[in-house]
């Protein structure tokens, strides 16, 4: 997870050099960082504002969301 973000980061770092703005996460990038930070199957994807929530089934049986930036790519997980 951390090599993913710090490549994330970086890569953000070198648009932001350029003229052309970064561009934010979609949906395809923010399911990837989520199953990065949580194993299992992705059930749902909803999109906020800011946010995407990424809905995972845990192979134990549990169900966990994930909250990705859009801008970001930054983590928090949500227990239900």
């Amino acid at each position: 997870m951390a090599a993913i973000f710090t490549a994330f980061v970086l890569a953000t770092s070198v648009a932001q050099a350029g003229s052309t703005p970064p561009k934010d996460i979609d949906k395809k990038q923010a399911v990837a960082i989520a199953k990065e930070a949580e194993n299992g199957k992705v059930l749902k994807i909803s999109e906020q504002r800011e946010k995407f929530i990424v809905r995972i089934l845990k192979p134990k049986g549990r169900v966990v969301d994930v909250s990705v930036s859009k801008r970001t790519g930054q983590v928090e997980k949500e227990n239900n």
